[in-house]
């Protein structure tokens, strides 16, 4: 019996101080003035899936710490870039500030693109 309650204290523990990624999930743009959507799924594994209409674009693995976002995909040569991420409305928009980012085709689109959680 004491085992057990050393087992569930240890995880409840754990439990505690494990950080919650808040960017897990689905977000996207309003569409354009052209209908265009983008959007992002970020898994709770690591990895991301970039899309525009539906049509799978950009994907590739990050990392959270904080308030920092750090990305690396195929669209840019996997090398990586981090940002700070800004929540606002009730965390339910995103949007990125660059720290550092060597891929200025990608630092160009991130710091341009406002996300919406979708529920």
């Amino acid at each position: 019996m004491m085992r057990i309650y050393l087992m569930l204290s240890f995880l409840i523990a754990l439990m505690a101080f494990t950080v919650n990624n808040p960017l897990v999930g689905k977000w996207e743009t309003k569409p354009s003035e052209y209908g265009d959507v983008t959007g992002v799924v970020f898994k709770a594994n690591n990895e991301f899936e970039s899309y525009r209409n539906n049509t799978p674009y950009i994907s590739g693995i990050y990392t959270v710490k904080g308030k920092v976002l750090e990305i690396i995909d195929n669209g840019c040569g996997f090398e990586s870039g981090t940002y700070e991420f800004i929540f606002f409305a009730n965390s339910d928009s995103l949007r990125f500030k660059a720290i550092e980012d060597v891929c200025e085709r990608r630092k160009n689109a991130i710091e341009s693109t406002i996300l919406g959680r979708v529920k």
